[in-house]
This record gives structure tokens, C-alpha cells and sequence, in this order.
């Protein structure tokens, strides 16, 4: 999960970047555009749905916390 949230954050940056999972994501050549197409591809990726206020970029810190949040909502997803 880690790798393809991050591939797909990378494929989304206006330039070609090095990203870990401690990287700040305000670093990065992201545009709020790219930031909420990049949360659209994480969600269909893994069949999970994001909060409106979370496609916002200014509410998160780094990509780790993205993948965190992913992680939950699928361990979420497979309870139900």
C-alpha cells in the first residue's frame, strides 16, 4: 500500500521527485488540483472514501500521514 501511494502522489508532482513517507508534502510540486486528483486515485485504488475537508492538502502534514489515514479506512471497510 505504502509503494502505491506514493507512486501515485509522485506520478501527480509537477516534477520529478524523490517521496518517503516522512516527506512534507508542502514540498512537493503539488497544486491543489493534483493534490485532490492524486486523493481520487488513492480512493479508487483501494475502494476507500476520504472526508471532503481530508482532499484539502492543507490538512495533512506528510505522505505518511496519507497512508496511515488509507490504512484506516480500509481496515474500516474490511470490518463491515
Amino acid at each position: 500500500m505504502k509503494e502505491k501511494i506514493i507512486k501515485i502522489i509522485q506520478e501527480e508532482c509537477a516534477l520529478d521527485e524523490e517521496i518517503f513517507e516522512d516527506t512534507k508534502l508542502e514540498r512537493l510540486s503539488l497544486d491543489s488540483l493534483s493534490f485532490i486528483e492524486a486523493m481520487v486515485k488513492i480512493e479508487n485504488e483501494f475502494d476507500i472514501e476520504f472526508d471532503f475537508e481530508q482532499t484539502d492538502m492543507s490538512n495533512w502534514d506528510k505522505v505518511n500521514d496519507i497512508i496511515e489515514k488509507a490504512r484506516e479506512l480500509c481496515d474500516e471497510k474490511n470490518k463491515e
